[in-house]
């Protein structure tokens, strides 16, 4: 029995053992083997031996069971460097603390009229069950409910029965710290798969912004080399009439893009620069694969269009002021 206990405890096997000693020799060979697998892990043991426990010494043999209880469920429990049982205590009262019929002081008779495990599944699972509706003075029926709820829905095994807790001055604290140590592995579980879904879906989210800004960037860098081709091309065929009201109209044309046309186009070139940074950051947070833009929509080829464009605009004002002169 105490080897399967610590084989259920510790989720280890044991190794090879008597499953059913008849002879005495074959029971101090189990119980050897179970204390030395405590042994192994640490576990301080004072006066015990494997004759206490083939002889069935009670006090003894309970008090090995506390100490496996609290080794391998209950001491894990940390909050704020506490020791383990006011960890439990403090998670406890930080969880009921908006409940006003609630006040958690200990671990006797704070929990033997229901409410507080009843708050409990409320805090965690409002969705199976309705706090605002119980009747608070029902201290059986709510904590029924609640021992009820907790296995069939959350899988809590049924450590103690209502009798055990419910309107008794002072129920065994070690028993409910046992019980409740289930509860707090039981919803901190559930808290750590929700914040890894919330990872997950922030990952998500921001995998997606990558991929628009992505989208955006070429979106973008297409339309601005496309106008500036446009632009080149529409210089480079252009006539004057001979006449000086033509050349001052199309100075005055010039001009105007100058001052609008061209401070956008600067704008739209800088933008993109910081686009391209944001989304290379963004890739390199979460040591993604480098976003590289095709050839014909980078940095460079905005460099040389952008050169082509100053070029053929240089030469645009220089024959438009020839042209006024002549």
């Amino acid at each position: 029995m105490l080897i399967h206990l610590l084989e259920s405890l510790s989720n280890e096997s044991l190794g090879r053992y008597a499953s059913k000693p008849k002879l005495r020799v074959q029971k101090f060979e189990n119980a050897n083997l179970a204390l030395d697998f405590i042994k192994c892990r640490g576990i301080q043991m004072t006066n015990i031996g494997a004759e206490d426990i083939v002889d069935g010494n009670r006090k003894i043999v309970l008090g090995l069971i506390w100490t496996l209880i609290l080794r391998f469920t209950i001491s894990d429990i940390n909050e704020e460097g506490m020791s383990a049982k006011e960890g439990l205590l403090l998670w406890c009262q930080r969880k009921t603390a908006c409940y006003d019929e609630v006040e958690v002081r200990d671990f006797s008779a704070s929990w033997n009229d229901g409410l507080a495990f009843c708050a409990l599944l409320d805090i965690h699972r409002p969705d199976l069950i309705d706090y605002d509706s119980l009747d608070k003075s029902d201290h059986r029926g709510n904590m029924q409910l609640a021992f009820d709820i907790a296995h069939k829905e959350i899988g809590i095994p049924r450590l103690l029965d209502v009798e055990d807790v419910c309107d008794v001055p002072k129920p065994d604290e070690r028993s409910l710290m046992t019980y409740i140590a289930y509860w707090f592995h039981a919803f901190s579980q559930m808290e750590k798969v929700e914040n890894a879904g919330r990872r997950v879906e922030k990952f998500i989210n921001n995998m997606q912004g990558a991929w628009e800004m992505q989208s955006a960037y070429e979106k973008r860098m297409k339309e601005l080399l496309e106008a500036l081709r446009r632009q080149v091309k529409e210089w480079e065929s252009a006539q004057f009439e001979g006449t000086y009201a033509d050349a001052k109209a199309q100075a005055k044309n010039f001009a105007t893009y100058k001052r609008g046309q061209k401070r956008d186009w600067v704008a739209e070139k800088s933008d993109l620069a910081t686009l391209l940074g944001n989304i290379k950051t963004k890739l390199g947070t979460y040591r993604l694969r480098p976003y590289d833009p095709p050839a014909e929509l980078s940095l460079e080829a905005l460099d040389r269009d952008w050169g082509t464009l100053t070029r053929t605009e240089m030469s645009r004002a220089q024959l438009i002021n020839e042209t006024i002169r002549e």
